[in-house]
């Protein structure tokens, strides 16, 4: 049994402006993307199930999602988001333009 068709990047985006999605803990702006996906994010998961995710997007609709689960996890998806913010983590972005 297969599960649902995966979500289409513009169910996505509406998914952020809408309920959907947790309220962002925190967020920064990618300064090396000059479009609306230069957002970085850190959010608790909308299904409240104790997991974190810090989420941002390519200028070609790829989703990055890292996913904090288990003991500490919004703690340590702070520290991942604060290390991408500080720069001593480079956000990867494939097709990126810089």
């Amino acid at each position: 049994m297969s599960g649902p068709n995966p979500r289409t990047f513009e169910e996505i985006v509406a998914a952020q402006g809408s309920m959907e999605m947790a309220p962002a803990e925190e967020r920064f702006v990618d300064p090396t993307i000059n479009s609306f996906h230069a957002e970085v994010s850190v959010n608790e998961d909308r299904d409240g199930t104790g997991e974190w995710r810090v989420e941002y997007f390519d200028n070609h609709g790829g989703c990055y999602v890292t996913i904090f689960a288990g003991p500490e996890a919004a703690q340590r998806a702070r520290a991942y988001f604060q290390a991408l913010k500080g720069k001593s983590l480079k956000t990867i972005r494939a097709h990126a333009a810089h």
